[in-house]
């Protein structure tokens, strides 16, 4: 995959395990694009998460849930 802000396919994989990593791959690539046409690129914690979904480590449920647990930590801390 051209231009891929992700590793590409393990090799071993099948040629289904290959398409739907590809799949992520590129919904993962055209979401970077997203957020990165308002000015901003997507931070290296944020895309290291995407990358765990790319590889099928997390659903995408899961990414928006740490991903807003990250925000809330970094923006909203607990003051004592």
């Amino acid at each position: 995959m051209p231009n891929s802000h992700f590793q590409p396919a393990p090799a071993g994989f099948t040629p289904d395990q290959v398409s739907a990593y590809q799949e992520r791959a590129r919904h993962a690539d055209n979401a970077v694009a997203i957020v990165s046409s308002n000015g901003t690129a997507p931070s290296p914690e944020s895309l290291a998460l995407m990358q765990r979904h790319v590889s099928g480590e997390l659903t995408i449920e899961q990414v928006i849930t740490l991903t807003d647990e990250m925000l809330r930590a970094r923006y909203n801390p607990i003051k004592s």
